[in-house]
């Protein structure tokens, strides 16, 4: 298939299993994060409040999953050309993209859209937990 020979341009070896598990695992805790009792009863409402009431169904799952999976294989990407030898390494990098990309964006987004400073800070601050998790993953499989 084409579009798998894209794999072959990068050095080493393009680790599958560890981007499938890396997004899985990052798309799970989202399930996990936005749930009440993890959140916050206070934080919950003000999503609520934000959403107004929107309940997303299947097909926005399907596109979050999507994109954990685009997100961990543009990551897995960055760790073949930098070849990180260490956890900390792996987190470092996880902190470098967050603050370069996720978090102005959030910011931005947030801002622009009012939405609460609350709200922006659970929002973002699942995405570092997912780096960090892809960090994790990758270092320990």
């Amino acid at each position: 298939m084409i579009i798998l020979d894209v794999f072959s341009h990068f050095p080493g070896e393009f680790k599958i299993l560890e981007t499938c598990i890396s997004a899985i695992v990052a798309f799970a805790l989202g399930v996990v994060w936005y749930h009440p009792k993890i959140v916050g009863q206070e934080a919950s409402a003000m999503i609520e409040q934000e959403t107004k009431g929107f309940k997303p169904g299947p097909f926005f799952y399907v596109v979050a999953l999507f994109f954990w999976f685009v997100t961990s294989s543009v990551y897995t990407f960055l760790i073949s050309f930098l070849e990180p030898t260490s956890t900390q390494e792996l987190l470092s990098l996880s902190t470098f993209l967050w603050v370069g990309f996720v978090l102005p964006v959030s910011l931005l987004n947030g801002l622009f859209s009012g939405k609460k400073l609350t709200v922006i800070g659970v929002d973002s601050s699942y995405f570092l937990a997912g780096l960090y998790l892809f960090a994790v993953i990758h270092d320990v499989i």
